[in-house]
């Protein structure tokens, strides 16, 4: 890669200098595809900067950004940068409470909001920043004074840019490599947000890497995107692509991955567990639909690519099987996949497996937000199964004597916002960032994660829950003792219920169910709402991946002697979690 640039808005200077791409940035508008070639971006990215300049905004200062994943949004990240000021992307899901924390922490003056949607959910919020720049007209050139539109935003530093010609190259050029470029906020282990200060330089030493790892061909390579940009992950990702020349796509919406895969034929994705475990359903359903001889061979299949090891010897049945079966699960995906990179959450080793061997290229990575985010990751001629790949060019990785990840590079955020104790106890003296993560490097230096130092959960989704602080909320329902929240690696967020047995009877009195016997009332209807109705109250204060989905109340007595508790009274997780995994398993069937 060029060193010709060291911060975001020199890539976009890069891109435009090196490549003449009619379809750079895709998007669907009324059912059919619409391109934006790089000449467009670059206009468009230099007239909006241009135009929050002109309302107001100053180097440094913070603007949020609330919209689905689209040129759009990488448009304004971009005019955002280009002003020398800080992005905050943020989720339009999380709760009231930490929406207003975020704006408040960061500071933020302006927002730019998406969909009509989001600018109704954003609203109430308004009255908090200076400035709103609004996707739609929703409310734009209404009684709102605050409010301006996307377009209008452009027409508006249209104008600057003709008056002040050089304006937009000062201020893009006089930014540092070390100036903050985004402010991502993340879940800290009490719940309570943190802000992930990442650098210029943090963002651009991941394209750099990522372009060791994973070269791509812009004449050959379509690019499909389906993961929020609000996530670094994706947005690491959607950088690089930009910066390979090669063509992007955003897809509709994550229900219409599939439609949009068949559709385009891409040859690179980006996607989390979650996605994959859900290709691997629709498969398997596929198959028990089928009937007859079509059934029996598709049955055999499946078998075969769960038990075959990836790399082994191909017999005639393997070729007979990919002509028949799996390149049709392929075709499912378009047809055309090389490279299928996995983040965010731990991947299941025998779904990866399975995934190589019907022919989908898959490679899986590890990081986290506070390393921008990239550690380690698998890639073409270097994966091994079961890890999480090499590290990633430039980051140094060592294993404490505790067993927890430690990581070191130019990736390594500046720190958390307005938290210098909170950063110190993860970035220790010699810049190691202290991940959090227990794992191993074998000898032939592929990192394998282990488990968990902290009590933070990841979903499958990539998103962080933080058990201790529902647990307790839960617990203050009189039928309950103690709780155990269920989130690592699952879907969604669900909970065990351990009952106070010594308050049975005054919670059965209370719901008039006296003569009922424990076993019963614990299954009865009475007693599954009288839980849900602290579960409600809990949830409504909780972001939307934080929230309780599900609940199992176990009826048998948990304790020291059996060896759920500790001497203390702490829940043993991994114990409860093997002798409860019926119950577990249960609350995730469809």
């Amino acid at each position: 890669m060029s060193d010709t640039f060291r911060t975001l808005p020199g890539l976009l200077k890069y891109v435009e200098a090196n490549f003449r791409n009619d379809f750079a940035l895709g998007y669907k508008k009324d059912g059919n595809w619409v391109g934006l070639s790089t000449a467009t971006i670059g206009e468009t990215v230099r007239s909006l900067s241009s135009g929050l300049v002109e309302l107001g905004l100053k180097p440094g200062q913070k603007v949020g950004i609330v919209a689905d994943p689209s040129p759009f949004w990488l448009m304004m990240d971009l005019a955002i940068l280009g002003a020398g000021a800080v992005s905050v992307p943020m989720f339009s899901n999380i709760s009231h409470d930490n929406l207003i924390f975020e704006i408040e922490d960061s500071g933020m003056r302006f927002l730019f909001v998406g969909s009509s949607e989001q600018y109704d959910a954003m609203k109430p919020f308004f009255g908090k920043l200076e400035k709103i720049v609004a996707m739609t007209d929703s409310g734009a050139g209404g009684s709102d004074a605050k409010v301006v539109s996307f377009q209008a935003l452009q027409e508006l530093g249209a104008k600057r840019l003709a008056a002040h010609p050089g304006e937009y190259l000062r201020l893009s050029e006089g930014i540092n490599e070390q100036d903050p470029a985004t402010l991502i906020y993340t879940s800290g282990s009490t719940g309570t947000p943190k802000g992930v200060q990442l650098t210029h330089r943090n963002l651009v030493s991941q394209i750099q890497a990522a372009a060791k790892r994973f070269p791509l061909d812009p004449a050959g390579d379509k690019i499909l995107s389906c993961l929020p940009l609000a996530h670094v992950f994706e947005r690491m990702v959607g950088y690089y692509y930009f910066y390979t020349g090669s063509s992007i796509y955003f897809a509709e919406e994550i229900k219409k991955v599939g439609d949009n895969l068949r559709e385009l034929h891409p040859t690179v994705i980006t996607m989390v567990p979650r996605l994959l475990e859900k290709v691997h359903a629709k498969f398997q359903a596929n198959i028990e639909m089928a009937k007859g001889l079509k059934k029996t061979l598709g049955s055999k299949a499946w078998e075969r690519a769960h038990t075959k090891v990836p790399g082994s010897k191909t017999t005639m049945m393997d070729k007979l099987f990919d002509a028949l079966v799996y390149k049709k699960m392929r075709e499912g995906l378009g047809g055309n996949l090389r490279i299928v990179i996995s983040g965010s959450a731990p991947l299941d080793a025998s779904l990866a497996a399975f995934l190589i061997n019907i022919g989908i290229p898959i490679y899986e990575g590890y990081g986290l937000t506070e390393a921008s985010p990239v550690i380690a990751c698998n890639y073409p001629g270097h994966r091994k199964l079961g890890t999480v790949g090499l590290a990633f060019p430039g980051v140094e990785i060592k294993i404490a004597d505790d067993g927890e990840i430690l990581a070191r590079g130019p990736n390594v955020m500046k720190g958390y916002h307005n938290k210098p104790t909170e950063t110190a106890e993860v970035i220790d003296r010699m810049g190691w960032l202290h991940t959090g993560d227990l794992g191993i490097v074998d000898t032939e230096n592929f990192i394998k994660i282990t488990g968990r130092k902290k009590e933070l959960f990841k979903t499958a989704n990539g998103k962080y829950v933080a058990p201790v602080p529902i647990e307790q909320a839960v617990a203050g329902n009189k039928l309950v003792d103690m709780v155990m929240v269920v989130a690592e690696g699952k879907p969604f967020t669900t909970c065990l219920i351990f009952p106070d047995f010594e308050n049975l009877k005054a919670v059965k009195q209370e719901l008039g169910a006296e003569g009922a016997e424990t076993a019963a009332f614990l299954d009865s209807k009475p007693a599954k709402n009288y839980v849900q109705k602290t579960l409600d109250e809990v949830n409504a204060k909780l972001n939307h991946w934080e929230q309780v989905q599900k609940f199992q109340i176990i009826k048998t007595p948990i304790s020291i002697d059996t060896g759920e508790l500790t001497p203390t009274m702490k829940i043993r997780r991994h114990v409860v979690m093997e002798k409860c995994r019926a119950e577990i398993d249960s609350m995730y069937r469809p």
